[in-house]
């Protein structure tokens, strides 16, 4: 046993150095770029033609502000975007709700395109799926939070809007000594997290395989398989993203698919699920300290999200011969 134990310790060690440097060269060039545009004017340009929108999800004007800034970075940039205004509970439930399908585009798209997963149509799906709920959660947060409905008429004539503050142009806005500062300690702290997460991850996951913990999860946990349509080799990176997000649950099919590749009907499946709702605990915590809904952001979202992915297994959704064909991390 001691000698099972060793092994699966020193073959987890590897693996997680291995996929924390496979995710590490993924993502470190979006984070650069979307780094290097948050010290421009892009955000608030956009914002400033966007912000008559808001009224769909019965926001104010400058919640665009947020909603464009987690569109290209990660949540705890939407919390600290929300900041300088004084929105209401129901309002930065909104916001959350929103964002919450609709975050890091640029680096998850790119993450989720190195599994197999179509990006294009996926990023097309979260950003219906926040859109829809946006509007839905406008409703409900009008009725319980005392918000406002939303609103699908144009804005009044001489109503003031949204003022984004801007000159325009695209230059930077911050010198070059404090961007590099940042992009520094940004890719030490990414380097950092990945490593804390997916070596102890990559370990667990060694011996769950060598003690078999797998089958007996899979029993326990069928009925999920069955509603969401997906095999028991799914269930490992469903718990991973649904509890620590999207990027973690990516690493742990990545080492699946060195074992066993998954199926395409896996992989969407559990791209529906986890795009609709993953890292619950940390965005709950972060988005309710915020000021929003904890019902809402942790309750109402794995609801839609267990909804919308029993809907989608009903579709003949990835299984052209019902073949196997995950895509190898390690063939790129």
């Amino acid at each position: 046993m001691k000698t099972k134990i060793i092994s699966a310790v020193k073959n987890g060690l590897i693996n997680g150095l291995r996929t924390a440097l496979l995710l590490f060269r993924i993502v470190l060039p979006v984070f650069v770029i979307v780094a290097l545009i948050g010290h421009t004017d892009v955000y608030l340009m956009i914002a400033g033609k966007l912000e008559p929108a808001m009224r769909i999800f019965g926001l104010p004007g400058e919640a665009v502000v947020p909603l464009i800034v987690g569109a290209f970075s990660d949540e705890y940039a939407v919390a600290a975007a929300m900041k300088p205004f004084a929105f209401s509970q129901a309002q930065i439930t909104v916001i959350a709700m929103f964002t919450l399908y609709f975050h890091s585009i640029p680096v998850e798209t790119v993450v989720s395109k190195k599994i197999g997963i179509p990006p294009l149509k996926i990023a097309l799906f979260r950003f219906m799926m926040a859109v829809i709920t946006g509007i839905v959660v406008s409703y409900l947060a009008s009725v319980f939070l005392g918000g406002a409905p939303p609103s699908f008429l144009p804005q009044p004539a001489g109503e003031a809007g949204f003022d984004p503050g801007i000159s325009g142009g695209f230059g930077f806005n911050t010198e070059l000594s404090v961007m590099l500062t940042e992009l520094g300690l940004g890719t030490l702290n990414m380097a950092f997290t990945l490593l804390r997460v997916l070596i102890p991850l990559m370990i667990v996951i060694e011996l769950m395989f060598t003690y078999n913990v797998v089958g007996a999860l899979a029993k326990k946990l069928s009925p999920v398989c069955r509603l969401f349509g997906i095999s028991k080799d799914a269930l490992i990176p469903l718990l991973v993203g649904l509890l620590l997000g999207i990027t973690y649950g990516v690493g742990a099919i990545m080492e699946l698919n060195r074992k066993k590749p998954l199926s395409a009907r896996d992989l969407w499946m559990l791209g529906v699920f986890l795009f609709s709702c993953h890292g619950i605990i940390e965005t709950t915590y972060l988005f309710t300290v915020s000021g929003a809904s904890a019902i809402f952001v942790s309750g109402v979202r794995l609801l839609i999200a267990i909804g919308v992915t029993a809907l989608m297994a009903r579709l003949p959704i990835g299984n052209e011969g019902n073949e196997k064909r995950g895509k190898l991390a390690n063939r790129q």
